[in-house]
């Protein structure tokens, strides 16, 4: 697996910085927009985000344009083409992003890719930069190989980044052998996961396979809501920055 760049963007991004003391995320698998519904559920639960984790999003121009009426810059890795439009994960934000690393892998049997996004936002006040991951983990494998090589290849550009980060997706971990992959590398990143009070979230053979993991910062809120607009349920979080060398800022 290479880095390739499928990024599509706005000409306009806004240069501000995400806010110390609270900034929201939104992470969810849209399932292309398939649903009837998915577009009244998108605009509710995009209305107050600062950052928009999609995985399965359809480029089309419904999403288009409410991203562009949230004010929201985008940025698709494309994985593959749906009824001859893009589809990958998205990130969309409303601060700028000067940073993004797309990452491919390929599905050994079936020959569909996955992809990966990270992006990098400015902090207000500070130097640091917030790091994000957006992934949809490959699928069909009869053993861990490929698995495992997309969360090295992901793993290694986290580990590179000393600062705040929030790592999210369809991790697709639906075996215990998967889930200690993921578990390992959350270990060696220093992550966090969020303490769900609730079995809202997708389960594939009894596993939770959307997770938003963190480090360097605090929950303020989450939930997992529940929908009908999507075989996934949205997750949303609210942090707060604790990096010890952004104190001065949120004192």
């Amino acid at each position: 697996m290479s880095p390739t760049q499928h990024v599509k963007q706005p000409i306009d991004q806004s240069t501000h910085a995400l806010n110390p003391a609270g900034f929201s995320v939104l992470n969810w698998n849209v399932y292309k927009g398939s649903r009837e519904t998915w577009k009244d559920d998108f605009i509710n639960f995009t209305q107050q985000q600062d950052i928009v984790l999609l995985q399965e999003a359809l480029l089309s121009d419904e999403l288009i344009t409410v991203l562009e009426s949230r004010g929201l810059n985008w940025h698709l890795n494309t994985a593959f083409y749906y009824d001859d439009q893009e589809t990958g994960v998205m990130t969309a934000s409303r601060v700028g992003s000067g940073y993004h690393c797309a990452l491919r892998t390929t599905e050994p049997f079936i020959r569909v890719p996955k992809t990966t996004l990270v992006s990098r936002y400015p902090i207000a006040g500070t130097s640091q930069r917030l790091l994000v991951a957006n992934i949809h983990g490959i699928n069909f494998t009869l053993g861990l190989e490929s698995y495992r090589t997309q969360m090295m290849a992901l793993e290694e550009i986290l580990s590179k980044h000393d600062g705040p980060i929030v790592l999210a997706g369809d991790f697709n971990n639906w075996s215990e052998k998967r889930s200690k992959v993921l578990l390992d590398m959350m270990e060696r990143l220093s992550l966090m996961q969020l303490p769900y009070e609730n079995h809202n979230r997708t389960l594939v053979l009894g596993n939770a396979i959307d997770h938003v993991f963190y480090r360097g910062l605090a929950t303020v809120s989450h939930k997992t809501h529940h929908v009908t607009s999507s075989d996934h349920n949205p997750i949303t979080v609210t942090f707060r920055v604790t990096d010890t060398r952004l104190a001065r800022v949120l004192e």
